[in-house]
């Protein structure tokens, strides 16, 4: 049976709902050292300024949600780049959720258009907390709650096992890393390309004519699928 996209059925989930299930869990994997000292503007960004310090004992997977803008090809990039600091124990479920749960002001201009998947190394020095809330100029609050794990300065590429672009559509299946890097900065052109809504996967293809199908969904309405993802774990049409 074919893995295919019923519009009728799509249910849309509180953030973090989804993740939990797939999420890195740190207890019995890292050892607690004395905490690490930094600067009051990382301080605040943990929730109530609270966060501890860690040397991990094993491997642990983490996601950095990453992405940098140029109005042209020559202009300097602005955002947030894929060496920063800052990391989760969860993956982005889409834009909208990462925003949230990573309270990512747009004024910081994160496109988060990318993530990347970590393998931390054992005896990695890491502090964890709970990404505190931000309110915005409008007055809107981005509630934050996700796990933030500040990672050592200047960690290195080698620690990056895959790149995903993330999803405006809310995931339905665990998302797909690819080796393949993303370019330093998107520009309009490039901002804005087809991937698997389901899973993330930027390795799709139109269906040729006489591939497509439609499909009857849940509420009576029919869709016609003209896209498939090649990824074998999914291939989901849409």
């Amino acid at each position: 049976m074919k893995n295919y996209c019923d519009y009728d059925a799509i249910v849309h989930y509180q953030p973090g709902a989804f993740n939990q299930q797939y999420k890195t869990i740190l207890a019995g994997k890292t050892a607690e050292i004395d905490r690490i000292q930094y600067v009051s503007q990382v301080v605040e960004s943990f929730q109530n300024g609270e966060y501890r310090s860690f040397r991990t004992l094993q491997p642990l997977i983490l996601y950095r949600v990453f992405g940098q803008y140029s109005g042209s090809d020559h202009a300097d990039a602005k955002g947030a780049k894929l060496f920063g600091g800052f990391a989760s124990t969860e993956f982005a479920e889409s834009v909208i959720d990462a925003k949230l749960r990573l309270a990512l002001d747009p004024s910081w201009m994160n496109t988060k258009m990318y993530e990347a998947k970590l393998l931390i190394p054992t005896n990695t020095t890491i502090s964890v907390g709970i990404v505190a809330p931000v309110r915005l100029k409008s007055g809107t609050i981005l509630p934050g709650g996700a796990d933030q794990v500040l990672l050592p300065l200047g960690w290195p590429e080698e620690w990056i096992t895959g790149y995903r672009r993330v999803t405006g559509r809310q995931l339905q299946a665990q998302p797909y890393f690819l080796r393949s890097k993303p370019g330093e900065y998107d520009t309009k052109n490039s901002l804005f390309t087809k991937i698997c809504p389901a899973c993330g996967c930027e390795q799709t293809r139109v269906l040729l004519e006489h591939e497509r199908f439609t499909i009857i969904g849940k509420k009576g309405n029919q869709y016609e699928m003209s896209n498939v993802c090649l990824n074998p774990q999914c291939q989901y049409y849409w």
